[in-house]
């Protein structure tokens, strides 16, 4: 059974290294890195937050704790969680879900209020790195990088030779607005999409606004339970102004959605994603338009095995793998996870389905779980940038919070 091969594989993704070495980074508690062989063998940003639901169904709640002080550790030596741990990865972060793992970790060490005191500190000083370099004038967050002209040059080959594969749209840009571009992109965590329109690092992304919701709603239901009144009302105030600037920009009255919105051009993305799914799971929309939405998803994403990335569409000329026909299953989780939020029960319970048999049907002919899946058909025949890994420790533990909300809401 799949379940029982997830158990089985965990060992093998946990790594302790407490000393630099190279290009790897130190880190002063073990951690589980996405495969148990072959490429991302270091801690990554938001791999890391699926990957510890699955490690808390699987009894491995102080890898939980320690993949979240790595995270804290990371912050208070750098300002911020670098995408992986990894000097070359300095230059940018990743979707954050700081706050996020310090919730799951609170939940599974509940009488430790000192570590959760300490712990939303840390993620005040990330948010300061989100306000400081990620936001707009208009009060909304975009993807970005902080790297150097001669990182633009070198990122700049390296997308154009691996993963464009000497393809690229033929639009009136520089080398240095590419880099630029491209690097926002790898910091969404969604390298590479059509989803910005090549806009990312000028694009207030819609998971990203939504994630910073959640952690400043966090932080004033966080502090309101240690007492601190005033703080409480301070981040009050800031997940109500976040909310207001989701509602205004990020809504499409006309499309009925929550999409991207592109800074410069001062219009939502022309691309519907998966991303709207973040407004769901961190409870920004207001109920009407969340039932707006649900129609959307379901018509425009949802397919036969899962979410697709972003809807089937004629306006990206090129073909990339965050995109249709590709179900990731971070997407797949949080699009499920919102559905709940709202009370979209048949619906999150028809996509924990798909999702359970697809991960199943592939591991029954193969023998691995898989990075993504084909949401068409349930195959591992996607749309890929380079070889696909396999044990993905998001896939197992989004898997795993599958398999577990199936058993729960299913008829005695």
């Amino acid at each position: 059974m799949t379940s029982d091969y997830i158990k089985t594989q965990w060992p093998l993704t946990f790594r302790f290294h407490p000393e630099s070495e190279g290009s790897l980074i130190g880190l002063p508690y073990p951690y589980a890195v996405p495969c148990k062989k072959g490429n991302f063998q270091e801690l990554y940003y938001w791999d890391t937050y699926f990957t510890s639901l699955g490690l808390a169904t699987d009894g491995h709640a102080d890898m939980v704790r320690h993949n979240c002080n790595n995270f804290l550790y990371l912050v208070k030596k750098f300002g911020f969680i670098p995408n992986g741990s990894r000097t070359f990865y300095l230059n940018r972060s990743q979707p954050p879900f700081l706050g996020a793992m310090i919730e799951l970790t609170y939940q599974l060490f509940p009488d430790d209020t000192a570590w959760l005191s300490g712990a939303i500190k840390v993620l005040e000083e990330e948010i300061r790195f989100w306000d400081t370099y990620r936001r707009d004038c208009s009060g909304l967050y975009h993807y970005g990088s902080h790297a150097t002209e001669s990182i633009h040059r070198e990122f700049y080959d390296f997308v154009m030779a691996e993963r464009f594969k000497g393809i690229y749209p033929k639009i009136n840009a520089t080398c240095h607005e590419i880099a630029l571009e491209t690097l926002a992109e790898a910091e969404s965590g969604w390298d590479f999409t059509p989803r910005f329109e090549r806009q990312c690092n000028r694009c207030a992304a819609v998971d990203l606004n939504s994630l910073l919701y959640y952690d400043f709603n966090l932080l004033s239901l966080t502090y309101e339970k240690l007492g601190d009144l005033d703080q409480s009302r301070f981040w009050r105030s800031r997940t109500e102004e976040q909310q207001l600037l989701i509602e205004k920009y990020l809504w499409d009255e006309s499309r009925g959605g929550y999409f991207d919105y592109l800074l410069n051009e001062k219009r939502t993305s022309r691309i519907f994603s998966a991303a709207s799914g973040y407004v769901l799971w961190s409870r920004a929309a207001s109920p009407g338009r969340a039932k707006r939405l649900r129609q959307l998803i379901l018509k425009q994403l949802e397919l036969d095995f899962g979410i697709a990335a972003c809807e089937n569409n004629a306006f990206s000329p090129m073909t990339l793998q965050w995109d249709f026909p590709n179900a990731w299953p971070p997407l797949q989780l949080i699009m499920i996870k919102g559905m709940e939020n709202y009370g979209f029960s048949d619906d999150a319970f028809r996509l924990t389905e798909k999702f359970i048999s697809c991960v199943d049907l592939t591991y029954n002919t193969t023998g691995e779980l898989w990075e993504k899946y084909n949401a068409l058909d349930g195959s591992v025949q996607v749309i890929d940038e380079y070889e696909m890994p396999s044990m993905l420790g998001w896939t197992a533990g989004c898997y795993n919070y599958c398999l577990q909300k199936q058993r729960k809401d299913q008829p005695l």
